[in-house]
């Protein structure tokens, strides 16, 4: 939704707003200015005592919306005022941290800006004259708008600075990138295994009795106690067993026992996945990730599926809609290295990814110490 040339790399569709509110800042000057000129006094939030007016928001929102198609939709414009705050916090936390930009600094940026440049390169004041008088500006105006651009670009340089990336990592991720793994999975129900089962789930009149007798607290309504309390003794019978399955089958497992040996235990119905990467959903022959849910959920899927044997059967997973096995039909993963006319983009890949990372951690850190207030509504 949200296209950036920044190098970082994408979160849920939107770029990392230090980047991404810099572009803005370069080509239309920073959204606060008209605050700056007392020329509106709403408030739409508030950043750590420092207010965010309704003309800078709009003044923001109208920039964007040449860039960005929807910029009237309601989750865009929550998106456009909580990058704005983001944008605040960051100038807060620079401060924080002691970041300055010289007087120097902000010059050699102005100058060097296309925008103000002839086409031979040089710099023209009148450009820089019409620029200011066109968005209603003094210079001293603009320098400080610089200031906080050149500000929230040197945290983010500082963070560059600080991060690398090994040559085994970009082997591992180029690894990643290229491996083709493929499962064959068995699910048995619960509705399957109550109806294999029904006789060991089974609750006797006696055993209702005596449920009702030692917990008198079950003793509700005569008319569906009885009921009531054999549906939860048929439900924890067959927690129970489920247990006992998973228990047994595991056993199997243990000694290295092989996908249709555990098979024959569970029953259920076998199918294969789609081929899949390291790191993407296993999906269905139809395509779909419904069904395998509980597979992508498991904590140690991936780690299991690559130390496991073609054939071999894996551990049971006990889920609240029944219960599954895997194994491996196809694994298909190198650890050589990256070949160079690919190295440099794994690379940067990797870069990025810890760049982004980093930089969330320390604003994640910052925002949950940040006392922050909305006051407008999104109808």
């Amino acid at each position: 939704m949200f296209d950036s040339k920044s190098p970082v790399v994408k979160i849920g569709g939107y770029a990392i707003i230090g980047f991404f509110v810099a572009i803005i800042i370069i080509s239309f000057g920073m959204p606060d200015f008209m605050s700056q000129m007392g020329l509106d006094k709403s408030t739409v939030a508030v950043v750590n005592g420092e207010k965010i007016h309704y003309l800078d928001f709009l003044r923001f929102r109208d920039n964007l919306a040449g860039r960005i198609k929807d910029v009237n939709k309601k989750e865009i414009q929550m998106y456009i005022l909580d990058s704005m705050i983001r944008y605040r916090l960051q100038l807060q936390q620079a401060a924080k941290i002691g970041i300055k930009v010289s007087e120097a600094s902000i010059k050699r940026h102005i100058r060097e800006m296309p925008m103000f440049q002839d086409e031979e390169g040089r710099f023209e004041t009148r450009r820089l004259n019409y620029f200011l008088d066109r968005y209603h500006m003094n210079l001293p105006d603009y320098y400080a708008m610089v200031r906080e651009d050149l500000t929230n670009n040197a945290i983010i340089q500082m963070i560059r600075m600080g991060t690398g990336v090994t040559a085994d990592e970009v082997t591992i991720q180029h690894a990643i990138n290229n491996s083709s793994l493929q499962i064959r999975y068995c699910f048995a129900s619960n509705v399957e295994l109550k109806k294999r089962y029904a006789g060991r789930l089974a609750v006797s009149d006696s055993e209702v009795d005596r449920e009702l007798k030692e917990n008198r607290a079950e003793v509700k309504d005569p008319k569906t106690d009885r009921e009531r309390v054999r549906k939860k003794l048929e439900d924890r019978k067959f927690e129970e067993l489920k247990k006992e399955l998973a228990v047994d089958i595991d056993r199997l497992y243990a000694r290295g026992a092989s996908f249709q040996e555990t098979v024959v235990m569970l029953g259920g119905k076998v199918s294969a996945s789609t081929p899949f990467k390291v790191g993407e959903p296993v999906k269905s022959a139809e395509g779909k990730t419904g069904i395998l849910h509980t597979i992508n959920e498991s904590p140690g899927f991936i780690n299991d599926c690559l130390a496991l044997e073609i054939g071999k059967s894996s551990r049971v997973i006990n889920s609240f809609d029944g219960l599954y096995l895997y194994t491996p039909m196809k694994k298909q993963i190198s650890l050589a290295p990256a070949p160079a006319k690919e190295y440099g983009v794994v690379e940067s890949g990797l870069y990025n990814e810890k760049v982004n990372a980093v930089y969330y951690s320390m604003m994640t850190s910052f925002i949950e110490k940040s006392k922050i207030a909305k006051y407008m509504t999104f109808d």
